[in-house]
């Protein structure tokens, strides 16, 4: 059994506190700007599940955000997952849930649209969301 994407939820803001993934307003499928290219301080929130197998092995999820109408790549970010052994305490054969947190605040939207971002684990397509921005009106 390899990584696999368990949660994948964008948000207005999340955080790791203690091995633990907090979300605050979770589930946006809206985000609004008043000008093009815009970009939002909101934050991605994923759950990896790593068979304990796998606790020491490094894994890559690529992240990959596309303009809906033409697959245009807009963005890509890395994040190089990689866990230490099990702590103490786990059932022999207990897996872990790892969170992860991406800020997207460098992520440039060029223009109102839907979007598309893509997640892989060790160039495997591991999940998807889709989005939509727009552009408020005065």
């Amino acid at each position: 059994m390899a990584a696999e994407l368990k949660a994948l939820v964008l948000c207005d803001f999340a955080q790791i506190r203690e091995g633990l993934l907090f979300v605050q307003s979770g589930g946006l499928t809206r985000l609004v700007a008043m000008t093009f290219p815009a970009k939002f301080a909101c934050h991605l929130a994923c759950l990896v599940y790593l068979p304990p197998d796998e606790a020491g092995t490094a894994h890559e999820m690529v992240m990959k955000v596309k303009a809906a109408s033409a697959a245009t790549l807009i963005a890509t970010v890395k994040v190089e997952l990689r866990e230490s052994p099990p702590p103490s305490g786990l059932a022999p054969g207990e897996g872990r849930q790892i969170p992860i947190v991406v800020p997207l605040a460098a992520v440039t939207f060029p223009t109102p649209g839907e979007y598309d971002l893509q997640v892989g684990i060790d160039d495997e397509l591991a999940g998807d969301l889709s989005f939509r921005v727009g552009q408020r009106t005065a």
